[in-house]
């Protein structure tokens, strides 16, 4: 991914796919719950912050299984374009989100950046569903319930002996598990991380942290969201309710909880410390706070509104807070 200056999506700038070419056969695309297409950006442009020509992931709400015209969270795909905005505050490596809507359906939704192939050097991409089939011949994608921190961390450390990985792969996931417990993601599954290779397959990076939009309390209606907001008990329940979507290792029963997690790898590897706190005290809340505000101009299809936006405020800096604390606790 290109490391660029992206100007603010404005609420007069909602992007229309509806006359994007898809890409090749990707109509439907194959990954998911909701429904995607790969469809590649016109040129020129509609807005600077498109890249013309490069391909886009349009999403739209995932939706009912009794009423499959229905939506069963309509306005899920806030969550995508926030956690994007929080994986900037921290510095992070996330495909830049975008509102969006098809107007011959009406649908709304988000573009999410593709990852790599941005310059004329060919790059191919593995799952990693793929790698875990490796280590794990009897691995189940489906739903990845052998899906363990402990087999990805020793294909990491592999990666690294052999030469080929450009990054510090103890970082990447120290920084994955972070932001996925900042924001509450419970799906970083094994298709949702990969490996992204070179041309010439001498060099390996992994993919940018995407596909996030099963967090910031999507699921929750705004007559459950009204509870939390004025019970501090109920909050932190909630908080500790959630779990990533992995385990720590192939033999442990049950997910790591989100900040339980975090506080696991960083007993493992101490030295990632100072950066997850770097990553999360960089920022103050009035950034989010403003991001969130902008985004509640937006006039579309199942807005953001002003209630979801303040509970998505409180929730994220009450997890930052438990987050921080957790590691000066380590330090």
């Amino acid at each position: 991914m290109i490391d660029r200056h992206i100007t603010e999506q404005q609420p007069d700038q909602i992007i229309d796919v509806a006359e994007w070419d898809f890409y090749q056969d990707y109509e439907v695309f194959p990954s998911g719950a909701r429904n995607k297409s790969l469809r590649v950006c016109p040129d020129p442009a509609p807005y600077d912050f498109c890249i013309a020509g490069h391909r886009y992931l349009f999403k739209e709400a995932i939706k009912s299984a009794k009423n499959p015209e229905q939506p069963r969270h309509p306005d899920q795909y806030w969550a995508e374009v926030i956690a994007f905005k929080i994986g900037r505050l921290m510095g992070l490596t996330v495909p830049p989100t975008f509102v969006a809507i098809d107007s011959t359906t009406n649908e709304p939704g988000v573009i999410s950046e593709w990852f790599l192939n941005y310059g004329p050097a060919e790059e191919r991409y593995t799952d990693g569903g793929d790698h875990m089939q490796a280590a794990i011949p009897s691995y189940e994608r489906e739903k990845g319930r052998q899906h363990n921190l402990g087999t990805i961390l020793a294909f990491s450390r592999a990666l690294a002996i052999w030469g080929l990985l450009s990054h510090d792969w103890q970082e990447y996931w120290g920084l994955c598990l972070c932001f996925d417990a900042l924001i509450g993601n419970t799906d970083r599954h094994q298709e949702n991380w990969g490996v992204i290779w070179s041309q010439d397959e001498d060099k390996a990076r992994f993919s940018p942290y995407f596909d996030n939009g099963t967090s910031l309390g999507h699921e929750l209606f705004e007559k459950k969201i009204d509870m939390y907001m004025n019970d501090d008990g109920a909050l932190l329940h909630y908080i500790d309710r959630g779990q990533h979507h992995m385990k720590w290792s192939l033999g442990h029963p049950a997910r790591m909880g989100l900040v339980e997690g975090v506080r696991r790898f960083c007993v493992k590897y101490p030295s990632t410390i100072p950066t997850l706190t770097h990553r999360l005290a960089q920022w103050d809340c009035g950034e989010l706070r403003q991001i969130l505000h902008h985004l509640t101009k937006f006039d579309i299809e199942a807005p953001l509104t002003t209630l979801r936006a303040e509970f998505v405020y409180s929730l994220t800096m009450k997890r930052r807070e438990l987050l921080l604390k957790a590691l000066e606790e380590l330090e």
